[in-house]
């Protein structure tokens, strides 16, 4: 658990458990009566002192007390009525006379009289608020202004009356006659239904303990359990706990933000969060400078070393009955036989631990948990950038990216395609038919299908459970076959993630559900939901020749793969289209003509998908043309309900998904406005934020007075500093960090990225920041700081005895200027060839350069790293700059009479950027030099496989007439060659 949370409260957690998960002090009555053993206290009373009272604090010293309370509360006022009758009450204003008149015994009188009245009445109001304080279990009560040393008194009498009072209930509750019972003996059986379980709790002893099923959730922050209804408001937020005061110091909003975020201006957004929410103690936090301690404080999700609050289910001592689910028939939604048995059980776990999801407060938090609509998305983007120069992105699309490339899983949806062809190839080779799967549940060592109805025959190595309505295959039985994806077509086009739970990314197969399927519930997740369907469909790789029609979607989503995704406005024209395919394929089994030698792909799907629901007669024609009793390879997914639809599922504000057909509930994979709209700005040229919109574009000519700009360096390095120094630090290419000690394989991915980090930012970073950047998904304190400390000791320190990695005085983290970055030496270089006035020094600069750079930015990264590289905008810069060395040193040894380095500088340009032509016609230009005819037409040939594996890229005009003037085709072939 982070510090923040050590001197924290402990909640109770639900009754009815045999076992105690946190533990805290219990006097030897609590142990005596076994009875309650079990049981822990909940609500405010948490943060009282258990206790045996002490000896001392007798009966007769309560009822000393109790008097005292009675005598000044209530005998004050009595005898002062009494004696002096009420205060004196001015009827008017003052004269002059009354001014100036003498001051006799009258007037001492009532003024002392006011004084008491006084007295009394701020003493009373003191005790009140430690009586409410005391018996709502205050931890902290509210101060009385300028009523200190009352206060203190007022707190001691109502202590002793109290402290007494609980002595009392305790030495009866320890008495012999109150014999301990056993603990209630509970039994649960389970049934499940369309996912649903349903639990019924049998006691055999009385029912008051019995837990209800709400209470069967464990809410933890950290170690210690909060009680169900504050862990229900906070699950899946990062809580701060408030400190009890330090000597004279006080937590405070901006010192909170400081230590988590980075930046103590930050505590307003801290402030915004917790604003009139009732905190433990019954207060609210109405103003920024007044908190208490044990305060359980929202903050934002890029906080650091700050825990989330998780709900835990309890796992039952004996295994739960099997699902009972009756089949579906054709007449109930869904309408294929048996969907649903194999998910019921499966998903009703799915349902109890969707409540523990983290919530994200980030923009984009709906990209950091999309794992593979995330990686199909990130895929998308990376491949346009190979083919051309993309936009200067702004600020929103940077942090866009970064939630991107933090939630993107690619490795899974390689392993989920890999695993689906091998599965399409070994059926393919057994002469057997695919598996009817309506769901996949993938994991990373794992992927696991449903059927129905069930089959038997899996071939090997999947293995088969629950009578064969499961197959699951681990990750480790299946041979990697680098030539399957290419050979065997995709068996189920139609998988599309709906969501996760836990770490699970659970998918349906579209085509399973033979008819139109609806999503409805809150308007704008639904709309966000059926916009991610629609983008993952487009852009997954365990789909071929699929085709996505959308319509009331936004148009921009036409950026990421048009070849895929075709936005329409109206799909009425496209109807007898589709009639016509449905009328092809009727009375064929989907799945069969998939494996069968040369028909895989005729039984490709064809998707609509409407942002916005049909009505009328439209509605009808969509119904007609996707209802099947069997799979189909056409299907209808909507926004809103229609009638006759086969699959209903639903979606609330927070994001919940249920398919009740399937039995599924999950955290919904969801596609925002915001979020397209940066996602669009990153690679769309129209919404550039470039501020420099006459820059370079890919494929024009790199003019001198347009060429990009070098970014200035705090020192000028060379490469006989960058080969000599203590510490070594390589991003152009694979990301390298070399220092004189080692670190533990297992340390060195961690320790290298906080380096990189580090060294991009020479200014410092503090380590909240640096924590945020590198554990986005959040880290406890003590796991930060120790190992930030293990990255000192592997960087090493000077002969002096300094560190390399150092702590500023305002506590940033920033590396020695010993440290040396192998950008800044290319960018002192780049620098120089800009200054000096022959070409001959210029080339040795550009070639020391391009020497330096061994590839782009982060070339080989480790998956799931390096995500905040985006902010420091250094892949663009750094692949516009290489690329304008390479060509500008290719143009200077090429006229210089030097083709050989001409074409060498463009080869390392094009490591940087495989598909700029500009570079490509520089490699034209001098292997003609060198080779004549015959270097052309092999540049010609590797330049054409070249763009044709990035993705089809076209030749442009001028790389096609410079081949057509060297190598005449007398048919303009070069224009076809990608």
């Amino acid at each position: 658990m982070s510090d923040n949370g050590s001197r924290g409260r402990r909640a109770a957690r639900p009754q009815g458990r045999t076992t105690e998960r946190t533990s805290r002090p219990v006097s030897p009555v609590e142990a005596s009566a076994t009875a309650t053993a079990s049981l822990r206290e909940t609500g405010p009373q948490r943060f009282q002192q258990r206790g045996v009272p002490e000896a001392r604090r007798s009966l007769p010293q309560a009822l000393a007390a109790g008097f005292a309370l009675a005598l000044l509360v209530i005998g004050v006022p009595v005898a002062l009525l009494i004696l002096g009758g009420p205060p004196p009450i001015p009827t008017s204003l003052p004269g002059r006379d009354d001014l100036t008149a003498t001051i006799g015994p009258e007037q001492l009188v009532g003024v002392l009289l006011w004084i008491v009245w006084l007295a009394w009445l701020q003493f009373t109001i003191c005790v009140l608020t430690e009586l409410r304080s005391a018996v709502r279990g205050v931890g902290l009560p509210s101060r009385v202004p300028l009523s200190g040393p009352t206060q203190r008194f007022a707190r001691a009498l109502v202590a002793s009356v109290l402290v007494a009072t609980a002595a009392v209930g305790q030495a009866a509750a320890a008495a012999p006659a109150a014999a301990p019972e056993a603990p209630p003996t509970t039994t649960i059986s389970a049934e499940a239904y369309d996912g649903q379980a349903d639990v019924t709790v049998q006691q055999e002893a009385p029912p008051a303990a019995a837990p209800a099923a709400s209470e069967e959730v464990e809410y933890r922050l950290g170690d210690m359990v909060l009680d169900p209804e504050e862990g229900a408001e906070l699950v899946g937020q990062k809580v701060y706990i408030v400190q009890p005061p330090d000597g004279r110091y006080h937590d405070n909003l901006w010192d909170i933000a400081e230590r988590t975020l980075g930046d103590g201006r930050r505590y307003q957004e801290i402030f915004e969060l917790n604003r009139g929410r009732e905190q433990p103690d019954g207060h609210e936090l109405s103003l920024a400078r007044l908190i208490y301690p044990n305060w359980l404080l929202i903050v934002p999700a890029d906080a650091a070393g700050v825990d989330v609050v998780t709900a835990e289910t309890p796992v039952a001592e004996t295994p739960p009955a099997p699902p009972a689910t009756p089949p579906l028939t054709p007449d109930q939604p869904g309408g294929q036989e048996g969907i649903g048995e194999a998910g019921a059980g499966l998903f009703a776990d799915f349902v109890a631990t969707g409540e523990a999801e983290a919530v994200n407060t980030n923009p984009h938090a709906g990209l950091i948990d999309a794992g593979l609509l995330a990686a199909g998305l990130l895929a998308s983007l990376e491949l346009i950038r190979r083919r051309r120069r993309t936009p200067e992105p702004g600020d929103d699309e940077v942090e866009a990216e970064v939630a991107l490339r933090i939630g993107a899983d690619p490795d899974r949806a390689r392993w989920l395609d890999y695993a689906l062809r091998h599965l399409a190839a070994s059926c393919q080779e057994a002469g057997r038919p695919l598996p009817p799967v309506y769901t996949a549940v993938v994991e990373s060592a794992s992927v696991e299908l449903l059927l129905a109805p069930a089959r038997v025959d899996a071939p090997e190595p999947w293995t088969v459970l629950d009578e064969g309505r499961r197959w699951i295959v681990a990750r480790s039985d299946i041979a990697v076959d680098p030539e399957l994806r290419g050979r065997v077509l995709a068996p189920y086009p139609g998988l599309v993630s709906l969501g996760r739970s836990g770490d699970r990314d659970v998918l349906v197969d579209l085509e399973a559900a033979g008819g139109p399927i609806c999503i409805d519930g809150d308007p704008e997740a639904t709309f966000e939901v059926v916009t991610a369907l629609a983008v993952e469909l487009a852009t997954n790789q365990w789909s071929d020749h699929l085709r996505v029609t959308a319509d009331g979607l936004p148009e921009t989503l036409g950026v990421f793969d048009p070849g895929r995704l075709r936005l329409v406005d109206g799909v009425e024209p496209l109807l007898p289209e589709l009639a016509a395919r449905r009328a092809d394929r009727l009375g064929a089994d989907v799945l069969t003509g998939r494996v069968r030698p040369g028909g895989a792909g005729h039984w490709m799907p064809e998707y609509l998908v409407l942002g916005t629901p049909p009505t009328g007669e439209l509605a009808e024609q969509l119904v007609a043309l996707t209802d099947a009793a069997g799979r189909s390879p056409l299907g209808v997914i909507c926004a809103g309900d229609v009638p006759g639809a086969r699959w209903r599922i639903h979606v609330d504000a927070a994001g919940t998904l249920e398919l009740p057909a399937l039995g599924l509930s999950v955290r919904a994979n969801q596609l925002s406005w915001r979020s397209i709209e940066a996602l669009v700005g990153l690679v769309d040229p129209d919404r550039s934020n470039d501020p420099d919109p006459a820059g370079p574009n890919f494929n024009e000519a790199w003019l001198p007075e347009i060429r990009p700009e070098v970014p200035q360096v705090r020192t000028l390095v060379t490469e006989a500093e960058l080969a000599t120094a203590p510490v070594r630090v390589y991003i152009l290419g694979p990301v390298v960090v070399q220092a004189r000690t080692e670190i533990e394989a297992e340390r060195r991915a961690l320790a290298t990225e906080i380096v990189v980090h580090l060294a991009l930012n020479r200014e410092g970073v503090h380590p909240t920041v640096l924590a945020a950047a590198v554990w986005p998904r959040g880290v406890t304190a003590a796991v930060r700081e120790s190992t930030f400390a293990r990255v000192r000791e592997w960087l090493g320190f000077d002969r002096a005895g300094s560190p390399y990695l150092l702590t500023t005085e305002d506590g940033r983290l920033k590396l020695s200027e010993n440290v040396v970055l192998d950008w800044d030496v290319v960018c002192a270089l780049l620098s120089q060839a800009r200054q000096v006035r022959r070409p001959s020094e210029e080339a040795d600069l550009l070639r020391r350069a391009l020497r330096v750079a061994r590839g782009p930015v982060l070339s080989e990264r480790p998956q799931g790293r390096y995500a905040w590289i985006a902010r420091a905008r250094v892949e663009r810069s750094a692949s516009d700059l290489l690329v304008d060395a390479a060509h500008r040193l290719s143009v200077i040894t090429r006229d210089g009479g030097d083709p050989a380095t001409a074409a060498a500088a463009a080869r390392a340009g094009l490591r940087v950027r495989p598909a700029e032509q500009l570079l490509w016609r520089d490699l034209i230009l001098a292997q003609h030099a060198v080779d004549g005819r015959g270097g052309v037409m092999a540049v010609e040939g590797e330049m054409s496989e070249t763009l044709t594996g990035i993705g089809g890229i076209e030749l442009a005009p001028e790389t096609a007439a410079l081949l057509e003037e060297l190598v005449p085709s007398n048919g303009g072939r070069h224009r076809d060659l990608a």
